[in-house]
């Protein structure tokens, strides 16, 4: 199941969301560290809600309900509020989007990083970061206040791929398949990799290295074709089980189920908020059966071991008994000889002190010797 977007995939979903430009942002939210909620009023359109976590990002007809709004949620809205959506725009090919806006104080941005934890920022005209909703420091750039905001890049762009890139990224990496080459090296992703090597008729399992000047030339040609695709967005399903969510149709998903939808913001929306809620539904009722079955097996092992760990004990007494039985068979015989004419009371007094009985229980009438 989907559970973030691809740099592809953002790139169409920016495309539809360009009909935020020109609104005003009316209120932000926070429910989590990871989810925020931005409220635009677009002009003649009305209110337009817009859903951003670690890894998604879409246009939602629903915002849950929320209690005080953290600090970085209140920075949000006194740096943004009744601010003007100037423009917004994937920084390719990176799972990035960064807002402009006009406010009072002159221009201020928002980016959304869509990768790994996922953040937001805010950035002044001149991209230093102003505030973030964590920073961190990384191997190759650092996210603190008041530094200059720099983003991660990938070597290669799909959005702007030549032949001469191509040819060097199957000669240069260190996968071992073509689909492999292409999903990590070029950034494409796994189903989209698929895809690539489906129409440019490619065995994806190659290795990239044995790829001929005339396959690159074909894989070029399905690359560019895919990302020209119009959208056309859908939800794909297996036997009424939902698979994917796509922005347009897929050779990989041909022989399955689809749903279509007008845009790619409403497919996502349909598919986050109810078919991933209905398969996180089924997830919990098996996950509480599994987890029975698991406390019903602990308890068996537990009761398992309690039982070795009481053969062991008895079998180590039983070795004890057997190596001293002499020893132990004399003071069983001297004790009922002693029994015929004294009390349990008098054997344990004559007993004390002795150097193997330890201790006589006068009522239950036993011994504790100590071999």
């Amino acid at each position: 199941m989907k559970n973030q977007l691809s740099s592809l995939e953002i790139n169409y979903l920016v495309k539809e969301l360009k009909v935020l430009a020109g609104s005003r942002i009316d209120k932000i939210f926070q429910t989590d560290k990871k989810e925020f909620y931005i409220q635009f009023h677009v002009p003649n359109k009305g209110k337009k809600i817009l859903r951003i976590t670690d890894k998604l990002m879409y246009l939602t007809g629903n915002k849950p309900e929320t209690e005080a709004p953290p600090g970085f949620c209140m920075y949000l809205r006194k740096q943004l509020g009744n601010s003007r959506l100037k423009e917004l725009n994937q920084l390719e090919p990176e799972r990035i989007i960064e807002f402009i806006f006009e406010t009072k104080e002159g221009i201020k941005k928002l980016v959304v990083e869509l990768f790994g934890g996922g953040n937001l920022l805010i950035l002044d005209k001149k991209d230093i970061i102003l505030s973030a909703a964590h920073y961190e420091k990384y191997r190759d750039r650092d996210v603190l206040a008041k530094s200059k905001y720099m983003y991660p890049k990938m070597r290669y762009n799909i959005f702007d791929l030549e032949l001469k890139d191509l040819k060097k990224m199957f000669k240069e990496t260190e996968k071992d398949k073509v689909v492999k080459c292409l999903a990590v090296d070029l950034g494409f992703g796994g189903i989209y990799s698929e895809e690539v090597c489906l129409l440019a008729n490619i065995d994806k399992n190659q290795q990239p290295k044995k790829i001929n000047d005339s396959q690159i030339s074909i894989i070029l040609r399905s690359i560019k074709k895919i990302i020209k695709n119009k959208i056309d967005s859908r939800i794909i399903y297996n036997s009424k089980e939902v698979v994917d969510v796509m922005p347009f149709d897929f050779e990989f998903y041909k022989d399955l189920e689809a749903k279509k939808f007008p845009s790619f913001n409403e497919a996502l929306e349909h598919y986050f908020a109810n078919e991933v809620k209905l398969v996180k539904k089924k997830e919990s009722k098996y996950e509480q059966q599994i987890k029975e079955i698991e406390r019903i097996i602990k308890e068996q092992e537990d009761a398992v071991k309690s039982l070795k760990d009481k053969v062991e004990e008895n079998s180590k007494k039983a070795e004890l008994i057997y190596n001293n039985y002499q020893l132990i068979n004399g003071i069983l015989k001297e004790i009922n000889k002693a029994k015929e004419k004294h009390s349990w009371e008098d054997i344990k007094k004559k007993l004390k002190g002795h150097k193997i009985v330890k201790d006589v229980d006068v009522r239950e009438k036993r011994v504790v010797v100590e071999v």
